[in-house]
């Protein structure tokens, strides 16, 4: 049973634990917190709608006397304009210049059509609007958050570990179709073998020229065996001998490989030793 002095430690401790967390935590959301100077799109974007705060009177006139084009031109007008004031209020790149043009375009059809002002007059008073909310936000450009980069280019393969594309295709072909397979269990242990042998051949590529014969003759070969058992050919007697060999030769060559990297590292301890010898350490 705990004493109460071992209590209070695991006490103390989960005090700690705790507030080391907690510290941890503030500082996350500190490095996620991202502050951007400028002024936020708010108020003068929003009111720029409202500079046709008539119309929201003049489109329940216009359905009951029964004028369709003079409502179509108010709906219009409202309608462009939150949506150009919207455009603006995202602040991202083309906004501002997006949501001017829908701006001009509503003052446009406004008078036109609900104003029934003589049309090159309308189409001047719109160009007018979209310069004035150009103007308006002028300062705000500055303040566009700048188009994401482009990803990285992925990393291309060194020559070594794109030479073992081939062989790792080959052994997940024979992995998939062995399990129906005569054999299967044998197949299975060869190819899981030569899957090491890739896999050392992956972690050390510098030795990846000793065990080009074996992936050449030794893996294409079980391919081929694979492909035969699939069309249907009857497995020799003499298949088990060979796959339990295949399997046999993995695995020595896995040691050769060790050993390879084993008398490397005897050379390199000997040759360190002896310079701190020299060195007189």
């Amino acid at each position: 049973m705990a004493s109460p002095q071992d209590w209070e430690d695991r006490k103390r401790a989960w005090k700690d634990y705790k507030r080391g967390w907690k510290a941890q935590r503030r500082g996350e959301r500190r490095e996620e917190r991202i502050e951007r100077p400028g002024p936020i799109f708010g108020w003068r974007v929003w009111l720029l709608p409202l500079f046709l705060w008539p119309l929201a009177f003049d489109i329940p006139i216009e359905i009951l006397r029964g004028n369709p084009s003079q409502l179509v031109g108010g709906i219009l007008g409202v309608a462009l304009a939150w949506m150009g004031a919207a455009r603006m209020a995202r602040g991202g790149p083309g906004d501002l210049r997006g949501g001017a043009i829908l701006m001009g375009v509503a003052a446009g059809l406004t008078a036109g059509l609900a104003a029934k002002i003589f049309p090159p007059i309308a189409v001047a008073m719109g160009f007018g609007t979209f310069f004035g909310v150009r103007l308006l936000t002028a300062d705000m450009a500055a303040y566009e958050p700048p188009p994401q980069a482009p990803p990285p280019p992925a990393p291309t393969p060194t020559p070594e570990a794109a030479s073992l594309v081939g062989p790792r295709a080959q052994i997940a072909r024979i992995r998939a179709a062995a399990p129906p397979l005569p054999h299967a269990p044998l197949l299975l242990e060869a190819v899981s073998a030569m899957q090491g042998v890739v896999d050392d051949l992956a972690a050390r590529p510098a030795q990846l020229h000793e065990a080009r014969r074996f992936l050449a003759v030794h893996l294409d070969g079980l391919v081929r065996i694979v492909e035969r058992l699939e069309a249907g050919a009857e497995p020799p007697e003499t298949l088990p001998q060979l796959l339990r060999d295949l399997t046999a030769s993995a695995h020595r060559l896995r040691g050769e490989l060790r050993q390879v990297e084993s008398q490397a590292l005897d050379i390199q301890v000997k040759v360190l030793s002896d310079r701190l010898r020299q060195e007189g350490l």
